[in-house]
């Protein structure tokens, strides 16, 4: 059980690491287009639309190391009143749900990703960009979020 969670944790860390390597490249690809506007009055023709990109990327990668760092926006007014025995049952309850949700949004994002492929879809800009090839972070950030949830589930499981 342990070594299963420092293996989702693992993963987790490096969907964060990718996470901020898409993030650390929209600033470098910002910070070219500002020069070369500058500098050279023309433009790479690609930023606004490799930003895009990366941003989702950024976002689908790091959401399971944001879970797993209690990151995610939570109202606990009422949560933290509750005895920690109705908190449990409440975490078990959104965990399951999490998973649910995000099993759902695994499979029509590996679908989106497979028709976008077999259809052979390209961005309609200078770069032509497969579809598919950005969309992959979709899938793994959600695959990441369902290991991080089960995780969570499992660590809650055991607090019983």
């Amino acid at each position: 059980m342990r070594r299963l969670q420092r293996c989702v944790e693992g993963l987790c860390r490096a969907g964060a690491f990718l996470a901020a390597l898409f993030m650390a490249l929209t600033v470098g690809l910002i910070v070219l287009e500002i020069a070369i506007r500058s500098f050279l009055g023309t433009s790479t023709m690609i930023t606004a639309e490799y930003s895009g990109y990366f941003l989702v990327a950024t976002v689908s990668l790091g959401l399971a190391y944001t879970l797993h760092h209690r990151g995610h926006i939570r109202i606990t007014l009422i949560y933290d009143r509750l005895a920690p025995s109705v908190q449990n049952k409440l975490d078990i309850g959104a965990a399951l749900v999490g998973l649910g949700i995000c099993g759902y949004a695994i499979h029509y994002s590996v679908l989106m990703v497979y028709d976008n492929y077999s259809l052979g879809m390209t961005a309609d800009t200078v770069a032509e960009t497969p579809f598919w090839i950005p969309m992959i972070s979709v899938p793994a950030g959600f695959a990441l979020l369902f290991l991080e949830l089960a995780a969570f589930l499992l660590r809650r499981l055991n607090d019983r």
